[in-house]
């Protein structure tokens, strides 16, 4: 495989994942009255571009299908474990810290929750957070840049295309 068929995987694959994130993103933020329906599909279509060059990856390395989806699924549930939802990033020990910088869902799930909260002044019922602002400095969430985020997840990217690329040019083609 050359880089003109990695192009053409990743070109064709764009109106199929834009659309799971359109339909995903009306069904959930719509009914679920999100704020920010612009920003929520944005994350989430780069979430998923994200996650499909993650997997293939994975799905040039590993030998066998099962094995790379037992694999991937590890990643994905280290990465959410260490997002700052299950363990709050304060919690999160400093010899486990790297977790949380290196998965690429904490990104994705800090755009969540400034996009939800950053608005929000004061809440109709009694809850244990007053404002949006103390459920981001509760998940220390308060220092959340989107455009920085966004550059984060977008260089995510295009890293796994250019070693998705690199692989299938390296191990795929004889030139072991």
């Amino acid at each position: 495989m050359d880089n003109n068929t990695c192009n053409t995987q990743f070109l064709t694959s764009l109106p199929g994942v834009f659309l799971l994130a359109l339909l995903t993103t009306t069904l959930v933020v719509l009914q679920a009255k999100l704020n920010g329906f612009a920003i929520y599909l944005l994350t989430l279509f780069v979430s998923l571009l994200i996650a499909e060059g993650f997997m293939s990856v994975m799905a040039v390395l590993v030998p066998h299908y099962i094995i790379g989806i037992a694999l991937a699924a590890g990643f994905y549930g280290f990465f959410m474990l260490c997002q700052g939802f299950f363990i709050v990033k304060s919690q999160i020990p400093p010899w486990f810290i790297w977790g949380y910088h290196l998965g690429f869902s904490t990104y994705s799930f800090r755009i969540f929750m400034h996009n939800e909260f950053d608005s929000i002044d004061s809440f109709d019922s009694d809850s244990f957070f007053q404002s949006g602002e103390a459920v981001l400095k509760f998940y220390s969430m308060n220092d959340v840049d989107v455009p920085t985020e966004f550059g984060i997840l977008f260089a995510y990217v295009v890293f796994f295309q250019l070693l998705f690329a690199f692989v299938l040019w390296k191990f795929q083609t004889g030139r072991r």
